[in-house]
């Protein structure tokens, strides 16, 4: 999967509600997670010029929730979660990430969309089988 192949999962990923959005989160977590994909701030910056405001924000909410999970390498889970915080302070105005416990990134990013369906979705993508028949580093790897 290109870089460029990747930008446009982001952007598809944020045009459409969650729940219909279920593929192209999960090639977007792939590479994520597999790939060591991490978006730029700059990239991020292209999407926001071109996105309607609430579009961008269920990409930025994807993102987050893709952070979560332990199969994602720390450093990318860390990159993650300082660009959703930055565009979260910017495009409302504050930054209350719980840092305990579940919560859903959907409400917290101002959106209806259920996260239920993609998180059922992405369960087999974050086994540690799957992640290491991948044959990449990932957050499981020892």
């Amino acid at each position: 999967m290109t870089v460029s192949f990747t930008r446009k999962r982001l952007y598809r990923v944020g045009s459409r509600s969650l729940e219909c959005a279920v593929d192209d989160v999960k090639q977007l977590a792939e590479a994520v997670w597999y790939r060591g994909y991490q978006p730029t701030q700059a990239e991020l910056e292209r999407l926001r010029g071109v996105m309607p405001r609430e579009d961008f924000q269920r990409t930025l909410c994807v993102l987050e929730l893709l952070s979560q999970y332990p199969v994602c390498r720390r450093d990318t889970a860390r990159h993650l979660q300082q660009l959703t915080r930055l565009y979260h302070r910017q495009l409302l105005g504050n930054d209350d990430t719980p840092t305990q416990g579940r919560y859903s990134p959907s409400k917290r990013w101002g959106l209806n969309d259920a996260t239920a369906p993609l998180r059922k979705a992405l369960l087999p993508l974050q086994t540690r089988t799957y992640a290491d028949a991948t044959g990449h580093r990932h957050g499981l790897s020892a």
